[in-house]
């Protein structure tokens, strides 16, 4: 457990406050933009997903619109399905407008086109013409769906409020679920399978079609999963998002994670039952209606480390591994205190409590401040360690020609003073440090993850991150989409590069995890981590254990 003697950030001894406003110092001198960009919230995640959870909190009524099954129906019976639920919405002129103002901003501004291939000027023909002809409420945030979907990019979405946020998935709804964090109406938790399944690592007791940790659910009506959500895509469905992975892996990753959350579009479940090996098929009538659990991270339980209190709006929770000298630190997101958090259970755990290893998860975190992974890492890095430098585009016409936004100075793990001395004020930590990183790490969680890996005494563990590596529409810097009130909607306007690669952008490629692992069925039915196993064997290894 943390030492209870050990001081907080802001009861530090007198050293640690000069240490503190150095790094503050170094911040605001190293960042040469308008100031405010690395202290604003680079990422809706947090407030997209307590949307998610004020719909979920709402008395959902008993629907029972579509019969058959919405995955019973054929593709123009789909379609119709969609008109028919949300009706007609707002006049052909406001879709034109909403379209060509989310369409034009993204032209102009969005940042990623690079590793991506889509023909963006073909797909304002084909769905302008449709959205003129007329179309209903459902289809077009379809549409608006599908432009973002296009893009592939975490911080690039245009939502209806009322279709892709505050309606929720349950039997009569023709909406696809996507992106299954924090919480699932399944009454599981569910993370990815290479395979394309998605795998039970949590479930309620006496759950009404008996899943339970280490069962996977292959897909439905008996066909794949991977194959079925493929196809609702391709069909253009509506989009239930929390946010899609920017990777390709972190992509497919965000819908197979889902495949519990579209329980309500199909007869039966295929569930390949751990305890027998046998594969059941049952029916989806038996789930009583939606059954909201969680928490969904992705993680299972350490011995001896406690998890934030989510609920509480805490994001950082450490402590050491039970039976251990390795300290652990959750980090679910860089908004609130998460910065001196993060900072004070470095602090502790290398500095007060002299673990001899440590392990940092990474692999649920919603980002937010951009600037707060730094402090924290810093206090891990012996020697200053520039790592990435952002650009954003220099023309409004071609989509390839950059500019610099954030200098690389910005991402330097070191302490700085404001004329310019560094001055070194810390023991610098010698000891293995474990990186757990996955898809469910976005934005600044993205950013977090780099910084970190750039340690030359840490390794990287997991799956990749979503790869999110730039800086969404801001109002709170000016930049603002206005599709109207009941929209919400950004794009991607910046794009990182690591040191020595000024134009090799990050955004639609792999983070470069060193060894590649991931919860499987096995462990879950034990209650046990993989990816915390596979870390514990290389600190034991590393430590001569």
């Amino acid at each position: 457990m943390p030492n209870p003697a050990a001081p907080a950030f802001n009861a530090l001894p007198r050293h640690a406050h000069v240490l503190v406003m150095l790094l503050g110092t170094a911040f605001a001198a190293s960042i040469a933009i308008a100031q405010g960009l690395a202290d604003t919230a680079e990422f809706g995640a947090r407030q997209l997903s307590d949307l998610r959870n004020q719909a979920a909190a709402s008395q959902l009524p008993r629907l029972n619109s579509i019969t058959p099954r919405f995955g019973a129906m054929t593709p123009a019976q789909r379609r119709a399905a969609v008109d028919a639920f949300w009706g007609s919405g707002a006049s052909t002129a406001e879709k034109l407008r909403i379209f060509d103002t989310y369409w034009e901003y993204a032209d102009r501004k969005y940042a990623a086109f690079q590793n991506l291939v889509v023909d963006w000027p073909t797909m304002r023909q084909r769905y302008r013409s449709e959205v003129a002809a007329g179309v209903s409420r459902g289809r077009f945030a379809a549409i608006m769906n599908q432009l973002s979907l296009a893009l592939k990019d975490s911080h690039t979405q245009a939502l209806d409020l009322v279709v892709n946020i505050f309606t929720v998935p349950q039997p009569g709804v023709p909406l696809m679920g996507q992106g299954a964090w924090q919480f699932d109406t399944s009454g599981a938790c569910l993370t990815a399978q290479d395979d394309g399944s998605a795998l039970v690592y949590s479930a309620v007791p006496n759950h009404p079609l008996g899943l339970q940790p280490g069962d996977r659910i292959l897909g439905y009506d008996g066909r794949p999963w991977r194959d079925l959500y493929q196809q609702l895509l391709a069909e253009e469905m509506p989009v239930w998002p929390l946010w899609w992975g920017t990777s390709n892996s972190s992509f497919d990753h965000s819908f197979v994670m889902a495949a519990g959350l579209n329980w309500h579009l199909f007869d039966t479940m295929d569930i390949a039952k751990y305890s027998t090996g046998q594969v059941a098929h049952l029916p989806t009538s038996l789930m009583p209606g939606v059954i909201f659990w969680g928490f969904c991270s992705e993680q299972m339980r350490v011995p001896g480390v406690p998890q934030p209190a989510w609920q509480n709006n805490e994001a950082v929770a450490y402590g050491v591994v039970e039976g251990t000298n390795i300290g652990y630190v959750y980090v679910w997101g860089w908004s609130g205190n998460s910065e001196l958090d993060f900072a004070n259970a470095v602090y502790d755990l290398t500095q007060i409590a002299r673990v001899e290893a440590l392990i940092v998860d990474y692999r649920y975190n919603v980002g937010g401040f951009l600037r707060a992974p730094k402090l924290g890492t810093a206090l891990l890095s012996a020697h200053p360690a520039p790592t990435l430098g952002n650009d954003e585009r220099l023309s409004a016409t071609n989509h390839f020609l950059m500019k610099p936004l954030i200098a690389p100075s910005s991402f330097v793990l070191d302490f700085i003073t404001s004329d310019g001395h560094k001055i070194r004020i810390k023991e610098s930590y010698a000891g293995p440090v474990a990186i757990l990183v996955g898809p469910g790490a976005v934005s600044a969680g993205d950013f977090g993850s780099e910084l970190a890996r750039s340690l030359p005494n840490a390794r990287t563990f997991g799956k990749s991150t979503s790869m999110a590596l730039g800086l969404p529409t801001q109002p709170a810097l000016g930049t603002f989409i206005d599709l109207g009130p009941a929209y919400s909607a950004r794009v991607s306007e910046s794009n990182s590069w690591h040191l020595g690669a000024a134009h090799s952008y990050l955004i639609h490629t792999e983070f470069p995890v060193d060894e590649q692992v991931w919860l499987t069925p096995a462990d879950v039915a034990a209650a046990k981590d993989t990816v915390v196993n596979a870390a514990m064997t290389w600190i034991h290894q590393k430590l001569g254990h």
